[in-house]
C-alpha cells in the first residue's frame, strides 16, 4: 500500500493552458492507493458482467492487452511512409509510467459534425441538419462535392463528401439513430459514443452477453444472434479462428445508419485512432499551434475542420509545449456530455431533460485514486417521450423549431476526452511531416485470412454510393493464434511492396513464430482511423507458432526480398495457450 500526494502546480498550469477546470489534489491531500498494478479499465468503468466475476476479469484482461497494444502503436508513430513522424517521446504509457500524480483535464468539442458546417456553410440549415443525420440533403440528393485536399482549398480538385459509411458523416466520435412513426414524426433517438474496439472485445469474451445488451439498450427484444453475426457472400456464418466462434458484424442491421446505434461506425471514430491522434499531436512543430487546422496539416494527423481532431491536437500540443508528457486518462474513451436543455420547450411544460435517459455509462465517474473525474461519462443515451404524455419527440421544440432531426439535439451537447499530464521538459520543434525519398514497407493490419476475405467480400451500402467494404470497420485488435499451431492462413496489409525483388519477407519478434508467403492481392479500404479508402496490398501467408513461443502480443516486420526491414509494428499478433471457445 502506498500513499500518494498530488501536486497542484500541474493543475494550475493546465487551467491556464486549456482554459478549463482541472482535477488535482490539494497540497495536503492524501489518497490511499491499494492497487498492485495499473489496469486499463473499460470505458466509463462499465461493468458488463456484474454477475460473473470470471468473465469480467477476462474482459478487463483482454481490454488491457488491446489498449496497451494501441498505445505502443501510437507511440511508434509512422517511421515507414513519413519523415518527422516517429520521434514521439511525450506520450506515456500508463502501464509503464504511473499516472497517480498526474493532473487531469477534460478536452471538449461540439458533437454536431464540424465538417458539415465548414464545407456547406452556404446551404440552408435544414440541409446541414439533414446531412448530419443521414448524409443527404433534405430533398434526398447528395451534398455538393468538397475540395480534395483540405490543406489546399484552392487547387480545384474535388471529391465526394465522406467518410462513406452508413453514418460516416457523423465523425465527431458521436453517432445517433432516429426512429419515426408512420407520419415521419420522431419518436426516439439513440445517441452513442461507444468505441468499436470495446464491442469487439466484449463479443470475443461472450457473444450472448453482447446480444443481451443490444436487446436491452435498443429496446428490441426481437434481435437475434444471427442478426449480429457476419455472413459471407453465400449467406454462411463466418467462423473466427481467434475464438472458434462466429465473427461479429459491426455494421449489422441494428448498428447501421438509421437501423440502430449501438456503437461508433464512422471509420475515423475509433479509440485506436484517438490514441494515435494524441500521440502524434505531442510532436512540436515549426508551424506552432495557434492555428489548429494548420497544425494538423503540418503534423498530418486527424481530419481538418472537425470540431474534435484539430481541437484535441492543439490542446495536447500546447500542454506538451509547456513542459509535460501526456496520456489519455483511465478509463480511456470518448464521452457524451449532458445536453443543454435551456431552449427545449415541451407541449405540456415538462422539463425536456426528463426524456433524456442514460442507458450506458454514467453522469459522473470516480477514478481508482478516489477522484471524481471531470465532465460526464455517458456512453449511450436515448431521448424518448413516454406514450402516456400524448406527444412525441417531434412535438418538442428547440430554439422555437420542432425537432425534425437528431442533429438538432446533438447540437445541444458536447463530447469530451480526458487527458493526464506529468512534468517533462518540452521536446525540440520538428519540421512538418513529409514524404521520404524511399518508403519502407509498413505492416498495417493482421487478419486471419478467412475473416479478411469475408469482410472484404461484404459490400457496405452508403448514402454517397461509393464502393466500401467491411474491412473499413475492422479493428487493430490482434488476432489470436495458439502455441503449437501450424499452417495458419493469415493476411497482412501494407502500403507498398516491390515484388520485382521477389517474395516479401515477414518476420516476428519471436524466432519460434515463422511466416511463409503464399500470394498477394490489391484491395481498397479505409484502414481504420482514415476517413477515405485507399489501395493496400494484402499479403497472404501461413503462420507457424512454436510450442514454446512467448504468450501475449508480438510485433511484425515486413521487408522486400533482400532489403533490411523497417521498424516492427507492435501488437499485431496475440499468442495464446489455446483457442478455448
Amino acid at each position: 500500500m502506498k500513499v500518494t500526494t498530488l501536486s497542484t502546480d500541474i493543475g494550475r498550469l493546465l487551467v491556464l493552458l486549456l482554459g478549463i477546470p482541472v482535477l488535482f489534489g490539494c497540497e495536503n491531500e492524501t489518497i490511499e492507493d491499494t492497487s498492485t498494478a495499473f489496469r486499463f479499465m473499460p470505458p466509463a468503468y462499465q461493468m458488463d458482467f456484474p454477475e460473473d466475476t470470471v468473465k469480467q476479469a477476462a474482459l478487463i484482461s483482454l481490454w488491457n492487452v488491446n489498449l496497451n497494444g494501441f498505445t505502443e502503436q501510437g507511440q511508434l508513430g509512422d517511421p515507414w511512409n513519413a519523415i518527422n513522424m516517429d520521434n514521439i517521446t511525450h506520450y506515456f504509457n500508463p502501464s509503464v509510467t504511473s499516472p497517480a500524480e498526474a493532473a487531469v483535464a477534460d478536452i471538449i468539442w461540439g458533437a454536431l459534425p464540424g465538417r458539415v458546417a465548414f464545407y456547406f456553410e452556404n446551404l440552408p440549415e435544414e440541409d446541414q441538419l439533414s446531412i448530419s443525420d443521414r448524409g443527404l440533403l433534405a430533398n434526398g440528393d447528395q451534398p455538393p462535392l468538397i475540395p480534395n485536399d483540405p490543406c489546399d482549398l484552392t487547387n480545384g480538385a474535388t471529391r465526394v463528401f465522406g467518410p462513406y459509411g452508413p453514418r460516416g458523416f457523423q465523425d465527431e466520435y458521436s453517432e445517433w439513430s432516429v426512429q419515426r412513426d408512420a407520419n415521419g414524426v420522431i419518436t426516439r433517438i439513440d445517441f452513442t459514443c461507444e468505441n468499436p474496439e470495446y464491442w469487439n472485445t466484449l463479443w470475443i469474451i461472450d457473444p450472448e452477453k453482447a446480444l443481451s445488451i443490444y436487446q436491452s439498450t435498443l429496446n428490441y427484444a426481437t434481435i437475434t444472434m444471427d442478426d449480429l453475426i457476419l455472413h459471407d457472400a453465400a449467406g454462411n456464418k463466418v467462423l473466427d479462428p481467434s475464438t472458434g466462434g462466429y465473427v461479429y458484424n459491426p455494421l449489422n442491421k441494428y448498428n447501421n445508419g438509421s437501423g440502430g446505434a449501438m456503437h461508433l461506425t464512422s471509420t475515423p471514430n475509433t479509440l485506436q485512432t484517438e490514441i494515435g491522434l494524441a500521440t502524434s499531436s505531442t510532436l512540436q512543430r515549426k508551424s506552432g499551434n495557434a492555428n489548429e487546422d494548420e497544425l494538423i496539416c503540418c503534423g498530418t494527423f486527424g481530419q481538418n475542420y472537425r470540431n474534435s481532431d484539430p481541437h484535441i491536437g492543439g490542446s495536447v500540443n500546447r500542454v506538451v509545449e509547456a513542459g509535460f508528457q501526456v496520456t489519455l486518462t483511465n478509463p480511456p474513451g470518448l464521452y457524451i456530455q449532458m445536453p443543454n436543455f435551456s431552449q427545449y420547450v415541451t407541449p405540456d411544460g415538462t422539463d425536456a431533460s426528463e426524456f433524456w435517459t442514460i442507458v450506458r455509462g454514467k453522469e459522473k465517474a470516480v477514478d481508482e485514486y478516489g477522484h471524481e473525474l471531470p465532465g460526464n461519462y455517458i456512453l449511450h443515451a436515448t431521448f424518448e417521450v413516454p406514450a402516456s404524455k400524448g406527444y412525441k419527440v417531434g412535438d418538442i421544440t428547440i430554439a422555437g423549431k420542432k425537432i425534425n432531426w437528431g442533429s438538432q439535439i446533438s447540437a445541444t451537447y458536447n463530447m469530451q476526452i480526458v487527458a493526464s499530464a506529468l512534468p517533462m521538459a518540452a521536446p525540440a520543434e520538428e519540421p512538418c511531416s513529409g514524404t521520404p525519398a524511399t518508403s519502407t514497407p509498413d505492416p498495417q493490419q493482421l487478419f486471419h485470412a478467412s475473416v479478411f476475405d469475408a469482410m472484404h467480400g461484404h459490400t457496405v451500402a452508403n448514402p454517397m454510393k461509393q464502393y466500401m467494404n467491411l474491412l473499413s470497420n475492422s479493428t487493430f485488435i490482434a488476432p489470436k493464434v495458439a502455441q503449437g499451431a501450424s499452417n495458419v492462413p493469415m493476411v497482412l496489409t501494407t502500403d507498398a511492396l516491390n515484388f520485382e525483388l521477389g517474395n516479401p519477407v515477414i518476420t516476428f519478434d519471436d524466432p519460434s513464430i515463422t511466416a511463409a508467403y503464399v500470394r498477394h492481392d490489391t484491395v481498397s479500404y479505409a484502414v481504420p482511423g482514415n476517413s477515405y479508402p485507399s489501395n493496400s496490398i494484402a499479403v497472404y501467408f501461413n503462420v507457424a507458432v512454436g510450442a514454446q513461443a512467448g504468450l501475449g502480443t508480438h510485433s511484425v516486420q515486413l521487408s522486400n526480398q533482400g532489403q533490411n526491414p523497417g521498424p516492427a509494428m507492435p501488437a499485431l499478433l496475440n499468442v495464446v495457450e489455446s483457442i478455448n471457445q
